[in-house]
Formats: C-alpha cells, structure tokens, sequence
C-alpha cells in the first residue's frame, strides 16, 4: 500500500484519478489529503475499491476517521517488515555455527579452542531440537529458555563450575558477535549467574621429572617434547610446526601463534637451543617435508584428545602424575603388585600436561635472569605494546635467554647445521670511551677497532 500526505480541501468521499494507467484515490481526514494507489487499471474495480475504503469514512466521526488512519499506517508498517523478514530473515540456528566460524568481529581463538566453542553450540542446538522442537533461530532464544538450558547442564550433565561457565561465556559471545544478523533485540545470556569456579592451571615441572619423561619419550613424542620444553610453544603451535618456519643455519624458528593468527599475524621468533638443534638434524635434509612432525600433526588435525591422551599416557608411565591428588582416576600399585586405575570420586582437576612445559620454559628462562619482556615475546605476548618493546630488545637478547638454559634431552648429537651462536654483550665504556675521542684525524682509526670490538662479540 503507497499513503502519501497533503493539506487540502474537506471531503471525505474521495476522487478517482490516474497516474499513468493505474487509477489512485484522493480523500482528505482532518484537513489532510491522503493519495493512495489502487493498483487496477480497470474503473469499475477502482470505483468498488474506492466506496470499500471510503465507506468507514463516510460513517466515522472525526476520531474515529483519525484511529483508521492510523490502524492503515501500522498495517503498512508491518507489511514493509514483513517484506524485509522475508527478504531477510533472521539468523537460523542451523546457520549459526557458520556464520560465528567465519565472522570478522569475533576474538581469535585457537583451532582447539573453536574446536570445543563448535561443541558447546552443537550441544546447545541439540537440546533446543529436542525440548523446543519450534524455536528455530536465534532470536527464538529467550532469557527463559537460556535459564532452562543452565538448569540442564549442571542438574542434567553435572558440568563442574569451570565448564558450566566455558560453555555459557561462550553462548553469550556468540549471540554478541551474531547480534546484527541474528536481529537480536537482547543477549539472553547476559543475566546468567557464573558459577563458584575451582581455580586450575598447569603446575610447571621439575629438571629432574622432564629428564626422566625425555629419557622415556621415543620417535616424534621425544622430539615434541623437545620442542615444547625449549620453545614454549603451545601444543597445536608445537605439533604442526613446518620445517618452513625452522631455519637451523640461522638458529631460529619462525612462527605465527595460532591462537592469535587471524587477528593479530605477528610471527615469534624463537632461537634455537642447541640441544633442540641437535634433535632436529637428526632429520635428514632429504626426508623433510611439510611439517616437523607428520604423524603427529595428522593425530592433531584429526583429534586432538587422541595427541592429549598419548601425552598424558607418556606422563603416567613416568610415575608423572597429572592429577591433583584426590581427583579423578589414579593408578596404583595393589598387594598383589599389580598396577590397577582407581577412580577417586571427585571430577579430575589437570595439574600437568603438554602446557605445562610452556610453564617451565618461562620459569627456565626468568632463572636464568632474561628479561620478562624477552621471555614474554618470546612465548608470544598478546600484549602489542610488550611486542613493540621487544623489537626494540633485538635477536641478541633472545639468543641469550634460550642459551643458558639447561640441557635436559640428554647429549647434542653432532649437527650439520649449528644454531646461531649467542651474541655477548658489547663492552659499553669502551665504545664510548672510543667516540668520544673521535675527530677528523682519527675517525678511521675509531672505526676499525669498533668493528674489531663488534667481531669479537660474535665469537
């Protein structure tokens, strides 16, 4: 319906005219003259339609004429939303996932990360489908029905308070980042209570249990743990590392954190300790292909639970344990002397896995007195002010923190290719002392023995 608006004469019978071929309807309310098209071409029809719109007018009074002014502007308000909702509909829940996955505005996140964000919605679209099989988009969800999905997962799945709010932090960011196309008028999760939270993070280990684990580790899991115990890299960084990102002439691995990769590419450059050197030159040149370690990158890329499991096994064998006491299942000795899992009756709490070793090499590394905005950029600060802090500090520094940290893979194997060696800092009151006497006469003489200075710090 097209309602156009203009003062002019009183009548309230209308008048037919045309405008091209389609006849229109002229009448005036209040002092008002509304124009509005009949959309025929045919007079006998425009004249029914003309008496059918007229005819409350004739009858009404003029508050009465006024409310069906009215009532024919909302009803031309709701038709026009009601083309826009068909021509663009709000967010399906089916389409969700997609649609987050692939959305510029929301925070980077690990392959792992979005790994378990994908589960926490699939659960989620899985209960609506069960218990309200008509709630089919997102602006379905009301505050009610996110009430009655919290109340499943601690009463229905028992989630601990750390996963219980994993699972509702990651809802309510997914309804914010999906807010426009959705067409959300309100986040229902937002007034959802967090739950009391028993605080976990990995323990690091000691010299003697990473010793003991390398000793143990055979193939790439020696190798995996060599990396991580030396990089600081986390684990999918560490299990998908390419040779293309290690350069052994030059001592250094060059990658991009995956956690932070889509919104932030800023590589971390991390010198390579000669103990890790030696293990990755055992790789012959020849057999290097896309990644350091394929069989475990493919475990990773297919199941990372499966790679966890193998890690946490390997820890276990080493008499490592990677629950805290009292949690989860354990392994024990029985009378008999045979090992058995025994299980605890209280939910797991993880005290040590692959992360943990991102925990020791900064606690290495901080023993060994680098700098914590060396360590930081080493390991990837999030931080962009640190970042542009450490590309002020240089290679140099670097190089040195990862050198005096301890050998624990056991011996350097001979190496085709060794890692860059470890600048030693320059004597400054020398150079000093050398500029300040520097003039005309003697700037060639000054020149040559900074060069000498500068040479002898790399040897």
């Amino acid at each position: 319906m097209t309602i156009k608006k203009q003062a002019g004469g009183k009548h309230r019978s209308g008048t037919l005219y045309r405008r091209g071929k389609i006849y229109w309807l002229k009448y005036m309310v209040d002092g008002e003259m509304l124009y509005q098209s009949l959309q025929t071409t045919d007079k006998n029809e425009a004249e029914k339609k003309r008496v059918e719109i007229m005819r409350p007018f004739m009858a009404a009074d003029r508050v009465s004429a006024l409310a069906i002014v009215k009532g024919k502007l909302e009803d031309a308000q709701e038709q026009v939303k009601a083309a826009d909702e068909t021509a663009n509909p709000p967010l399906a829940l089916s389409d969700a996932w997609g649609k987050y996955a692939k959305a510029n505005n929301r925070p980077d996140s690990g392959e792992h990360t979005l790994r378990d964000y994908e589960g926490y919605f699939d659960a989620f679209a899985t209960w609506i489908k069960k218990t309200h099989p008509n709630k089919t988009t997102l602006r379905d969800i009301t505050s009610a029905i996110a009430g009655e999905y919290t109340t499943h997962l601690t009463a229905g799945r028992g989630l601990s308070g750390n996963s219980f709010n994993k699972h509702v932090r990651f809802l309510e960011l997914l309804f914010r980042v999906l807010k426009e196309d959705a067409k959300l008028t309100m986040n229902p999760w937002e007034g959802i209570q967090r739950k009391r939270a028993i605080m976990e993070s990995r323990r690091e280990l000691t010299i003697d249990e990473l010793k003991t684990v390398c000793d143990v580790a055979t193939g790439e899991m020696r190798m995996l743990f060599a990396i991580g115990i030396y990089t600081g890299l986390r684990l999918g960084d560490a299990a998908t590392l390419r040779w293309g990102e290690v350069d052994l002439r030059r001592g250094r691995i060059r990658r991009i954190p995956s956690k932070v990769a889509r919104r932030n590419p800023r590589p971390v450059i991390i010198p390579v300790h000669p103990a890790l050197g030696g293990i990755l030159n055992e790789i012959p040149p020849g057999k290097r292909g896309q990644y350091v370690l394929p069989e475990t990158a493919a475990m990773y890329l297919r199941d990372t639970s499966a790679l966890s499991k193998r890690i946490h096994n390997l820890f276990e064998t080493c008499q490592v344990k990677t629950h805290r006491p009292g949690t989860g299942k354990a392994r024990t000795i029985d009378d008999k002397g045979k090992a058995k899992i025994v299980d605890s009756g209280k939910r797991a709490i993880v005290e040590v896995g692959f992360h943990s070793l991102r925990h020791t090499f900064v606690s290495m590394c901080r023993e060994a007195n680098a700098p914590l905005s060396v360590v930081e950029a080493i390991v990837g600060h999030s931080n962009p002010a640190m970042t542009r802090h450490y590309t002020h500090i240089g290679e140099a520094a670097a190089q040195s923190a990862i050198g005096c940290l301890p050998s624990i893979t056991g011996k350097i194997k001979s190496l085709t290719a060794l890692p860059a060696p470890v600048a030693r800092m320059i004597e400054a009151d020398k150079v000093r002392a050398l500029a300040e006497g520097m003039n005309a006469k003697t700037w060639r003489k000054v020149k040559k023995e900074m060069l000498e200075i500068t040479s002898e710090t790399m040897n």
